[in-house]
């Protein structure tokens, strides 16, 4: 690869068909930039996944701040589709803040990560995104060297150069068109070989692009898929084997080959309502798991179930109720109580609704929703709040999550989602309660951490709402989420989370006071460790106690052989400190007695 004019230090990494440099350029820009050109000396069109590493102590520049702060360390990744001969040029500036120019001898090598066989035939605009180091991602804009302002020369800087930071790519340079409609992405396995070519020919007749990768032997199958006019995307050898890997696979090739999205379509590939996937795909952005056709199933047994607890919801429960009944098979709607029209607009909009002569509370609603549930036996249980907060198209995520991982319960998590915006108050209230409660279901290491324990937005298998119908440990007032997760750990349901979206600039949108609700779910929390681990909370201070004491007792003892002098307060500090600590004793023995012996255990 040859050196361009103001070009410092070139680093190469090539394979058969790619290479790949990086190079600190001089000429046409007000400071120095980082040029990383990609050249294919395939004879077919490839996609090529490639990475730079950020210098340490340097950030990339954008012309407007990202919501994540500085994109300090970590790398540049992006994906890019090249024609046979094609070379590809990008830019990316580095901060001016730091002390001195950024030079050759601290550019790290560039790193392509893959290069496949595009089946497109299409070259189109690399995408670029910054990862941190812990994996968090930003996307990044493309812009022509002409509308960047640090560009001087655009004659001196070929190609594209990263401006912003943003979800779209704005204003390329010479267009080269992108597909406007998302493609689908299908991972094929030889159990469902005919649902494959299904989904294949009915996307086509629809005007949507296919991609498909094969799971463990179902080559033969993708090869006919190919037949059928589907692209194969091939995996790395060292990459994930499994399902998600295969997705991140597909996600790669239908972004290279400019569509504005992908529709992953379910292992098993049922049939695909297409209205209501690309509703979800507006909101969503650029995933979205396929939303299945309704199959004419009973009410007695749906195979989605929306579950919706309200009290005094009459302004918002009707559009919550015709939103989720476009993702679910059936809305039910709990109203606890309410001496508004929430069951009247409820039932107007379509759901099945059960009332409560009195109000019960937030957690009497969802018991509830669980012992109606577990009459009507759906696949999938998903409950949303009443007041808009959360998005119905989201029902369709939960699901799919549920189905992948095979986990029987999925916690929506408004900290994962691009967009989140959580308040800061809420947020550090929200993190001392998630901390508790993980702590207090002995969850210790930050990987085995629910991180969105507070979360309303939950999808159950039948399992585990049948389970929670007949718990007893479910407490009806706004802590009974804590206390449903506390029972599905205990029964060894499997957890899994994925990203929701949740509104806060909606009012009246809870019926307790921050304080209130917080100082509930503390309380809730303690009672808990109390009845669960007495040892810990009644025991330990016991013991410390009784060590106080009787060091006091030590201090006391020592002074009066020196001095022949009793001191009346040590004494009395002694005595008590050593009461108190074998009475807390005692009753940490004596909860756990109660708690363990057959004897004090609930007959069936």
């Amino acid at each position: 690869m040859s050196k361009n004019a103001g070009d410092e230090g070139v680093g190469v990494t090539s394979d058969a068909d790619v290479s790949l440099s990086a190079s600190v350029v001089t000429a046409g820009v007000e400071r120095r930039a980082i040029r990383l050109t990609l050249s294919s000396q395939a004879d077919e069109p490839v996609v090529a996944r490639f990475a730079h590493r950020v210098p340490s102590g340097r950030y990339v520049e954008t012309t407007a701040a990202t919501e994540t702060g500085r994109l300090v360390g970590g790398a540049l990744e992006g994906v890019v589709a090249l024609a046979p001969g094609e070379e590809v040029v990008a830019h990316y500036f580095l901060d001016a803040d730091a002390p001195g120019p950024v030079s050759a001898d601290e550019l790290p090598p560039p790193d392509l990560l893959s290069v496949t066989p595009s089946h497109s035939g299409v070259a189109l605009d690399p995408t670029v995104h910054w990862r941190s180091a812990d994996g968090g991602r930003v996307a990044l804009a493309l812009v022509a060297a002409s509308d960047h302002p640090l560009v001087t020369d655009a004659e001196a800087v070929p190609g594209f150069v990263v401006e912003s930071w943003t979800a779209e790519r704005v204003r390329r340079p010479e267009s080269r068109p992108a597909t406007g409609r998302p493609a689908v992405g299908v991972v094929a396995t030889r159990e469902h070989e005919d649902a494959v070519y299904r989904t294949i020919l009915h996307a086509r007749d629809r005007g949507f692009e296919v991609y498909v990768t094969p799971l463990d032997d179902a080559t033969e199958v993708a090869r006919f898929a190919e037949q059928l006019g589907a692209h194969v995307v091939g995996v790395p050898a060292d990459g994930d084997v499994g399902v998600e890997g295969r997705e991140d696979a597909l996600s790669a090739a239908a972004r290279a080959a400019g569509h504005p999205g992908v529709i992953y379509q379910a292992v098993s590939c049922p049939r695909i309502d297409y209205d209501r996937t690309l509703d979800a795909f507006a909101n969503a952005g650029w995933e979205v798991y396929a939303v299945p056709e309704d199959v004419a199933r009973p009410l007695d047994h749906p195979r989605v179930l929306a579950a919706i607890p309200a009290y005094r919801a009459a302004e918002s429960i009707g559009d919550v109720v015709r939103e989720a009944r476009r993702y679910a098979d059936l809305v039910l709607v709990v109203d606890d109580g309410s001496p508004d029209d929430t069951a009247a607009v409820a039932s107007d909009a379509g759901a099945v609704v059960v009332e409560h002569a009195r109000n019960k509370g937030y957690g009497g609603a969802l018991k509830t929703i669980f012992r109606e549930a577990a009459k009507r036996g759906p696949d999938y249980t998903v409950t949303l709040d009443a007041d808009g907060q959360h998005d119905p198209a989201d029902i369709s995520t939960l699901v799919a999550e549920q189905e992948r991982t095979h986990a029987d319960v999925v916690i929506g998590n408004r900290y994962m989602a691009a967009d989140a915006r959580v308040p800061f108050v809420r947020s550090v209230g929200l993190g001392v309660v998630n901390l508790l409660t993980n702590l207090s279901m002995g969850r210790f290491l930050p990987e085995d951490w629910i991180r969105d324990t507070q979360s309303g937005y939950r999808a159950y298998t039948l399992a585990a709402v049948q389970s929670l119908a007949a718990a007893r440990n479910v407490g009806n007032g706004m802590w009974a989420s804590t206390d449903i997760l506390y029972h599905t750990d205990r029964e060894r349901f499997t957890f899994a989370e994925v990203a929701t979206s949740i509104r806060y600039d909606l009012e009246n949108t809870s019926s307790e006071g921050a304080f209130q609700h917080g100082f509930g779910l503390v309380k809730n929390i303690v009672g808990v460790v109390e009845h669960t681990h007495p040892m810990v909370l009644v025991g330990l201070p016991g013991m410390m106690s009784v060590l106080a004491g009787a060091l006091v007792g030590v201090f006391s003892l020592e002074r009066f052989l020196t001095t022949d002098v009793l001191s009346a307060p040590l004494a009395i500090t002694t005595v008590l400190f050593s009461i108190v600590g074998v009475l807390l004793l005692f009753t940490a023995v004596l909860i756990h007695t109660i708690n363990t012996h057959p004897y004090f255990r609930p007959q069936d």
